[in-house]
């Protein structure tokens, strides 16, 4: 057959064609440019990346007679290197060559000197495939080769390669290529093969792939067998079994709205109209995530239904049951839970007097219902989650500054990469993702200060602090009151701070144990009094901020 498929047609013959792995082709250039190379390579990253393109890019480079960091295709050494005939270039499949016969052939072979080229290059792909035995049998020679062989290994899961392996490579990491590496080589190969496109469409088709060029390649070719003419992103979505964004659009507002009946309607739709259901799970997410911070309104919303449906999808992607009906189910189940909440908030929603110590219940239709000391302490202990989110944090921030430790700032910031181990947790995953997106600014014994890049994160973490505080103690026993700001606050507070030393001002707790804070609640300033003993200003500010720049007038 003629016909070449468009990843093979189009597979890199140099590193300078070679789309987003920048990192692992100058070390390779770098080494051939030095006369560093190493006996043994091993090429680590996701399916579709280039390591077995780069490998062989780099068996011809080492074997060229030019002696330069790319192969020049002319020289007799190239042109043998690309024949089918070669038999200095070696490319063993791992997954169907796994045995210990296999792997001793190879031994057997190993010392007789290459045919032709320089270097006789031996590349295993899957390599993680090998049973323990051929592993075993491959350590000796992996480890002191003959002068005239190099091995370069590939696999997808390199946890499952065994340690003595790994130490005797060189490990290379591939990542996913980015989608501005992609759009560039599809929009390349789409001009070279008069592929009449939009530019939508091919953003689909790098939105599907996930950084597997491979699989875009495939994509793309296959939009060229379904669409009549020019390919449009519809005919990208309907190909693949996938919603337009206008209807995915439409299905989140009747989340919002909780109209139960029309998303079950909707669903049915979907499903008997042939759509992918977990395509649109993700799909869901994508739009959602991008509304938060997009959106002014509505993000905590937003980022309930998005913790919302990745608990769905999660569900989804692992269960072997109709996936429609986890949706329904699962859909179903979390609305029903939040409206019990919201029934609950109302009727915990309550005014405090501070200075009678009288609570008035909202929902009451008696004024100034007196009640117990018992039942008033039921109810103030029981912290609410309406927040006016700047009342909030002043408070807390001034709580944070009273005593504030740069030893427990420092031992909670080399503790909180611990939360790293815990993201994928099933129950608290999305909560311990959005606390790494932020940093420990300012802590004592009983609090402690985040810093996010955007407002609206530290918001997200304000409107959790419950859980969040929770988290805290179950994976870094670490029992605390949590405020979150952002950086531009920060500056801010951090510059008050400062203001505040050097006028010889001190901080003083603010009790907010049960502060029912609202919107526009007058809540009182942060409490500050004289300290007589004020010295040492720019000592005390340094000793909490470290390195950062602080300028005292």
């Amino acid at each position: 057959m003629s016909y070449l498929t468009l990843y093979r047609k189009y597979r890199p013959k140099s590193f300078e064609e070679v789309s987003g792995q920048k990192v692992p082709i100058t070390i390779l250039k770098n080494a051939i440019k030095n006369d560093k190379i190493s006996h043994a390579y091993l090429f680590a990253g996701p399916r579709g990346t280039g390591k077995t393109s780069i490998a062989k890019i780099l068996s011809r480079t080492i074997n060229c007679d030019q002696h330069g960091t790319e192969p020049c295709e002319k020289c007799p050494s190239c042109i043998n290197s690309n024949s089918k005939e070669c038999v200095d270039i070696i490319e063993i499949d791992a997954a169907s060559n796994n045995g210990v016969d296999e792997i001793r052939e190879l031994k057997s072979k190993i010392n007789i000197v290459p045919s032709y080229l320089k270097y006789k290059v031996y590349i295993i792909d899957e390599v993680h495939m090998l049973s323990t035995g051929a592993f075993n049998a491959l350590l000796k020679t992996l480890e002191e080769p003959p002068s005239h062989v190099i091995f370069i290994l590939a696999t997808t899961e390199v946890q499952k390669i065994p340690a003595t392996i790994l130490s005797r490579c060189q490990i290379l990491e591939f990542k996913k290529i980015p989608n501005v590496d992609m759009k560039k080589r599809l929009t390349d190969i789409c001009n070279f093969e008069n592929i009449k496109i939009d530019e939508q469409a091919i953003d689909e088709i790098i939105s599907l792939s996930d950084g597997c060029l491979r699989d875009a390649l495939s994509l793309l070719e296959k939009a060229i067998s379904f669409s009549d003419g020019d390919i449009t992103e519809e005919d990208i979505r309907n190909m693949c079994g996938k919603i337009a964004n206008k209807e995915i659009a439409d299905f989140i507002d009747l989340v919002v709205n909780k109209k139960s009946d029309e998303l079950i309607k909707k669903i049915n739709e979907l499903y008997y109209a042939d759509y992918d259901m977990l395509y649109f799970a993700e799909d869901l997410i994508n739009q959602l995530e991008y509304k938060i911070f997009e959106e002014k309104q509505n993000q905590n919303i937003f980022s309930n239904i998005l913790s919302m449906f990745i608990d769905i999808y999660d569900k989804m992607k692992t269960t072997s049951v109709n996936k429609k009906i986890i949706l329904e189910i699962e859909l179903l189940k979390n609305i029903e839970q939040n409206d019990e909440n919201i029934s609950r908030e109302i009727f915990l929603k309550q005014t405090f007097d501070k200075e009678n110590n009288v609570i008035k219940n909202n929902d009451s239709q008696d004024e100034n219902i007196n009640t117990s000391k018992k039942t008033e302490e039921k109810i103030v202990n029981e912290p609410l989650k309406t927040l006016d989110y700047n009342d909030f944090k002043k408070v807390r921030m001034n709580n944070a500054f009273y005593e504030a430790s740069k030893d427990i700032l420092n031992e909670l910031k080399n503790d909180w990469n611990k939360l790293k181990d815990n993201a994928f947790d099933k129950t608290n995953g999305s909560y311990i993702c959005n606390l790494l997106d932020g940093l420990p600014v300012v802590a004592n014994n009983d609090y402690i200060a985040l810093a996010f890049p955007y407002e609206s994160m530290a918001n997200n973490i304000n409107e959790e602090y419950i859980t969040i505080e929770k988290i805290l103690v179950q994976y870094l026993n670490q029992k605390k009151h949590v405020v979150a700001i952002s950086n531009e606050e920060w500056k801010q507070y951090r510059s008050e701070y400062i203001n505040k030393l050097n006028n010889g001002l001190k901080y003083e707790i603010i009790n907010d144990t049960y502060i029912n804070v609202e919107k526009n609640n007058n809540i009182t300033e942060p409490k500050i009094k004289k300290d007589d003993s004020a010295l040492g200003i720019e000592k005390k500010a340094l000793e909490l901020f470290d390195s950062d720049i602080i300028e005292i007038e």
